[in-house]
């Protein structure tokens, strides 16, 4: 059976960010905590915030995205407030206002204040967004400032801590499947609703499968079908620690029904793909589920004749997923 583990490593690297690119967005990123904490400092007349970076970035599985922009979350805790009982925290769009002026001009593009964050645009593909939370002397998780809904339960610090933990438990393969499922929605997903990103890292860890290590496609399509299996039967998700909400709140029947099809063409084609003989064939269809980011193959005979460095495969992993026994 043709294994392509070696096409998956080099679409790993292909979609993960370079490192020039994390040190462009750190800078920009440390560039904005300046100005937000000198604003509170000269002009609020407060201490100034911390800062805790938060999301897929913090975890190490964003990806270069098809069409858009990279995405950096950075939470903003006021700890002026940290000493006051909620009832004297100021109004959710108060302190929404103040992070916004304070970055206000920093770009070219004037910055958005959305419900959750404010959110800073750069023209060269990415934006930057700060959630704002205060959390109290004596309180267990901070609460985010939400312009519509006030104070909300919301404690990104867990979700990363969680996520770490179960990479040290299961192994890198673990971030590089999350990015898979990243790669699969950003090129598949079209109009249609998908899962957040978030949902996905959590799946990925909820359903991961041992005895893959170094196969990263059957590893792939395996915990794939195994999300698939328990979403078919209940579309429910709860996030793992605080707030333990329902990620799948909302979710219209068509919405449902939409992407739990496109998630069993996932697992359809990943399976054929897993049993072809031809491992240029089996490449064809990883195509068609990544799109171009991930490789071509070409034969070793083909390879000598175009004067590339002949490279060969590990031998296929015996497993349930569409390997030979």
């Amino acid at each position: 059976m043709a294994q392509c583990n070696d096409l998956f490593l080099v679409l790993n690297d292909e979609i993960s960010l370079k490192s020039t690119k994390k040190e462009k967005l750190r800078t920009s990123r440390n560039a904005l905590r300046k100005k937000i904490q000198d604003h509170f400092k000269e002009n609020l007349k407060v201490s100034t915030p911390k800062f805790w970076g938060q999301g897929s970035y913090m975890m190490n599985t964003t990806i270069v995205p098809t069409e858009g922009e990279f995405d950096i979350d950075d939470g903003v805790y006021l700890i002026h407030l940290a000493g006051k009982e909620e009832k004297d925290w100021p109004a959710t769009s108060t302190v929404h206002d103040w992070v916004l002026k304070a970055v206000d001009e920093h770009t070219s593009t004037p910055p958005i204040d959305k419900n959750t964050c404010v959110r800073v645009i750069y023209k060269d593909d990415y934006h930057i967004d700060f959630p704002i939370y205060i959390k109290g002397d004596d309180a267990d998780h901070p609460k985010l400032a939400h312009k519509t809904k006030g104070w909300v339960d919301s404690d990104p610090k867990e979700l990363t801590n969680w996520f770490n933990n179960e990479v040290s438990e299961k192994g890198a393969q673990l971030k590089r499947i999350v990015r898979y499922f990243k790669k699969w929605k950003d090129y598949k997903k079209g109009s249609d609703k998908f899962p957040s990103g978030m949902v996905f890292t959590i799946l990925a860890a909820n359903h991961f499968i041992e005895g893959y290590e170094d196969d990263d496609d059957s590893a792939f399509i395996a915990i794939a079908k195994e999300i698939y299996d328990s979403l078919n039967s209940s579309l429910t998700l709860t996030r793992p620690v605080f707030p333990e909400e329902e990620l799948f709140d909302g979710w219209s029947e068509t919405a449902k029904t939409n992407f739990l099809s496109k998630l069993s063409t996932l697992v359809t084609s990943g399976q054929k793909a897993l049993e072809k003989e031809s491992k240029k064939e089996a490449a064809d269809i990883w195509r068609n589920l990544f799109g171009e980011s991930f490789p071509e193959y070409s034969s070793p005979e083909e390879r000598v004749n175009k004067g590339y460095a002949l490279q060969t495969s590990q031998p296929a992993i015996l497993g349930n997923y569409g390997r030979s026994s």
